[in-house]
């Protein structure tokens, strides 16, 4: 008898420990209400094949213009400037094998994204450009010194008057910003981790896993669609309140399944259409609808 009980105990032990472990901050619900009330477009309304690059101010601009939000992703140059482009390197976006760390802000002009007329944006430019119209979901990547890249982005953002958070994969960025700016609303990305020479067993299950949330505290999860059945995340959302943020939804049927579930959607390569519950037409109508002309991929 007493063997059973013990065992039950302990168990009771480790689920009281996940479920604090992955618990998410709560003091900001009614900022991530009004989050909530937008769709997300992945690097800006974006076709790289369509002369709209993503990260750039054109997509940015045109999903400002069609009333949508912005997800977009930070990085530093070699002199400390904060500019927005997804890939560490500008093999993908420039056809050039150059780190951005390794170059300037001035350097970088020399080069155009994917053929087009144009250029790596600063993130002051990006957010000047947006001018506060809808909100922007900032990612900032793992690339860099999180005590050199945190304060710069957190500086930037200061004065900006738009909605905005913060997001990263890298927790200890998380955890900078509860420490240091406990009143921006952040979160945590997340999907499916594979161990490496650079992440143990342990380390991708503790991710994959949520285990990380007890340091950081995020007010989201920001998981990736594919692997959102993650048991954490569900007790997470079911037991605890957290709110899931899904990204990249690529078609409006995984869309209407994670907006189904109170997702905040970040989406790519179609324009999601709302129906409008009051009845009335939307101010952006014509505009997305343009918009959905401009970046849908031609097969």
């Amino acid at each position: 008898m007493y063997l059973p009980v013990v065992l039950i105990a302990a168990i009771c032990v480790i689920i009281a420990f996940w479920l604090w472990a992955i618990a998410p901050n709560v003091e900001h619900r009614g900022f991530l209400q009004k989050l909530a009330k937008f769709d997300y477009a992945h690097r800006g309304l974006h076709n790289n094949k369509n002369g709209i690059p993503e990260n750039s101010l054109k997509a940015f601009r045109l999903a400002a213009e069609s009333g949508f939000g912005i997800e977009l992703d930070v990085q530093l140059t070699k002199d400390n400037q904060v500019v927005v482009h997804h890939d560490a390197d500008l093999r993908k976006s420039g056809k050039v094998n150059k780190k951005i760390s390794e170059l300037t802000f001035a350097e970088l002009q020399a080069f155009s994204l994917f053929n087009t007329e144009e250029q790596i944006p600063l993130f002051s430019e990006t957010l000047k450009a947006v001018g506060s119209r809808v909100p922007i979901i900032v990612e900032i990547k793992a690339y860099n010194n999180p005590e050199i890249i945190c304060p710069l982005v957190a500086k930037i953002l200061q004065d900006y008057t738009g909605l905005y958070c913060i997001e990263s994969f890298d927790p200890r960025i998380v955890r900078w910003f509860r420490q240091n700016r406990p009143n921006v609303v952040r979160g945590q990305l997340m999907g499916k981790l594979i161990p490496s020479n650079e992440l143990s067993a342990f380390g991708a299950f503790a991710g994959m896993n949520m285990l990380t949330n007890f340091l950081t505290r995020p007010d989201f999860e920001a998981y990736d669609f594919i692997f959102r059945n993650n048991i954490s995340l569900r007790l997470a959302k079911t037991l605890l309140g957290m709110q899931e943020v899904s990204w990249t939804l690529r078609n409006p049927e995984d869309y209407a399944i994670a907006k189904n579930d109170g997702a905040i959607c970040i989406f790519e390569g179609f324009v999601p259409n709302q129906p409008q519950t009051d009845g009335k037409k939307s101010i952006f109508e014509e505009a997305r609808t343009a918009a959905a002309a401009l970046i849908t991929v031609k097969n």
